[in-house]
């Protein structure tokens, strides 16, 4: 079987812009990639049926699944009559904010094509991507950073090769993203380009210190406010030693940048305060 990582993601930035007619909302965001990742393993199987297995029970595997989309999209659009074996070893948290469903998406979409000799282009998947999720797109591709805008859908790779160290906390309950972006019309909906000067001060002069002064999310206030359980997360880091603390995507996982040389203290920290509750995780991450 091949085998792949899927790849978490934070969201460094992520402006709200527009409200789009089909249900969406319009963004400007600045995507990271980070080193806490899934496992999927992928092969091709001589019976008549395909197997979506998740170390994750919670997490649907059937036909209509999210998976099961990808291999029927997939198939459909290489003509291929190939049934596979996917399975998926879960370590990003679930409804996290970090983009875990969306990267196994991708994972799949480019195991499918790898096992049966590239029959479609990075173009052509996509283009399936982007009928499944937002932030597939982003994890077609393999870049650390990107800007994304549109739904967040259209990708922009950008070269820098910054190592940034986090640490997230991730509280023991998933958010629906829908359930937050159904709250933005309480935001002023701008159209600031805050994006490109934050992303110009830290690619150019390779300023984390400054980058981490410059990070926002226009989701943040909404789900602080549907989850004030969350201000202390946000206060919890900060005391660890944090430069920048942020909500990456709709929540609710929380991130710190850290001084690498700090982190591992600060880790101590957070893991006697979160790891003693039922279900909390805290996890060190670095730019991948």
């Amino acid at each position: 079987m091949l085998t792949i990582n899927a790849p978490a993601k934070l969201n460094l930035y992520l402006k709200v812009l527009s409200e789009m007619t089909d249900g969406y909302h319009g963004i400007e965001t600045l995507f990271e990639r980070i080193d806490l990742c899934d496992k999927i393993s992928i092969g091709i199987k001589n019976n008549s049926r395909n197997i979506v297995w998740c170390s994750d029970k919670n997490i649907p595997s059937g036909p209509q699944s999210l998976m099961g989309k990808c291999i029927s999209l997939f198939k459909k659009a290489s003509g291929c009559e190939k049934f596979f074996e996917i399975r998926i070893e879960k370590h990003i948290p679930v409804s996290a904010g970090l983009g875990g469903g969306s990267s196994d998406a991708a994972a799949v979409l480019k195991g499918l094509n790898s096992i049966t000799n590239n029959p479609l282009s990075k173009k052509d998947l996509i283009t399936i991507g982007k009928g499944l999720g937002a932030d597939i797109p982003f994890f077609l591709h393999d870049h650390s950073f990107a800007f994304g805008r549109g739904r967040g859908d259209e990708i922009e790779p950008a070269s820098a090769t910054a190592k940034i160290a986090h640490i997230l906390v991730n509280p023991p309950f998933g958010v629906s993203t829908k359930h937050i972006y159904d709250r933005v019309k309480a935001l002023t909906l701008t159209n600031t380009k805050g994006v490109d000067k934050m992303f110009n001060v830290f690619l150019e002069k390779k300023d984390i210190n400054a980058m981490a002064k410059n990070i926002c999310n226009d989701l943040q206030p909404i789900a602080l406010k549907e989850f004030p359980l969350l201000e202390k997360v946000f206060a919890e880091i900060r005391e660890a030693g944090a430069k920048g603390v942020l909500l990456s995507g709709s929540g609710p996982t929380v991130f710190g940048i850290f001084d690498r040389a700090k982190i591992k203290k600060a880790k101590i920290y957070l893991e006697k305060i979160f790891r003693s509750r039922e279900r909390w995780g805290v996890y060190e991450t670095y730019t991948c």
